[in-house]
């Protein structure tokens, strides 16, 4: 089973990396990643160190994360979350019902997300294990 930690993580920054083939999908994934990686100067290696900045993500990450949730339909232009982008993510997850409907819950009380600060509040989901 997936912790909450991991099923933020893969939903905000993918799995992407760890794929052979990528679908159609993953390949427009993988473009969004690039792209917002670029513009937010973050590497690869500062994205797999996820237990650190998974405790205090700095600005910069914060940033990244908006990019990437902008962009791959997570969050629409107003800032706010698309449940369904998330439960397209949480179908391909084994994860406990229970779980799911904690991470729900948290994630519909997130406010919406203008700053790259705003980011932080997800991360109060994962929290909740």
């Amino acid at each position: 089973m997936y912790s909450l930690k991991t099923l933020l993580c893969l939903l905000l920054i993918g799995a992407i990396y760890a794929e052979k083939e990528l679908s159609e999908e993953g390949k427009k994934l993988e473009e969004v990643f690039i792209e917002c990686a670029k513009k937010w100067n973050i590497s690869k290696e500062e994205l797999k160190n996820k237990n650190q900045w998974m405790k205090d993500p700095t600005e910069k990450v914060l940033c990244f994360l908006k990019c990437r949730a902008e962009k791959d339909g997570t969050l629409d232009k107003a800032g706010n979350v698309q449940m369904k982008t998330i439960d397209r993510a949480i179908a391909k997850l084994k994860m406990k019902s229970d779980d799911i409907n904690s991470f729900r819950e948290c994630i519909r009380k997130v406010s919406r997300v203008k700053t790259c600060a705003d980011m932080r509040n997800l991360f109060m989901c994962k929290s909740r294990n």
